[in-house]
């Protein structure tokens, strides 16, 4: 009963902590997303497209849950989506080649998290049914 517990207990606070760097990514989306033409033109919640996109790529993240490789590429995809420039954001794939292999992979995968909000706003469109624009 005791070890069970632990696990509960260690279980809960990894997730905790992935709830936090998860909060960090879609905050940085949804600074992005509150002024987006096409959500507006389609009448869709940012709120909504941005859980999606941090679900979705939280969901295809290397390893487990609580895995602290996991926060470090979390907290890269924040950085990769709140970089104001394109020179700040080359200062930014530079700082986490390591994590993703080479600074060409961190461009890959930055690039990736278009594919990720296409990919829900695909899907909520198609919740809502067409819309008048």
């Amino acid at each position: 009963m005791k070890g069970k517990f632990s696990l509960v207990l260690v279980l809960a606070l990894l997730a905790a902590c992935a709830g936090k760097e998860q909060g960090d990514l879609r905050e940085a989306l949804l600074a992005k997303l509150q002024d987006d033409s096409d959500l507006k033109d389609y009448k869709l919640d940012p709120g909504e497209i941005a859980d999606c996109v941090v679900n979705d790529l939280t969901d295809d993240l290397p390893g487990f849950p609580g895995d602290p490789r996991r926060k470090q590429y979390l907290t890269a995809y924040a950085r990769f989506y709140s970089v104001k420039g394109s020179g700040d954001f080359e200062k930014v794939a530079e700082e986490y080649k390591d994590l993703f292999g080479s600074v060409k992979a961190a461009h890959q995968a930055a690039l990736r998290m278009t594919d990720y909000i296409m990919t829900c706003m695909g899907q909520a469109i198609e919740r809502n049914g067409p819309t008048e624009r």
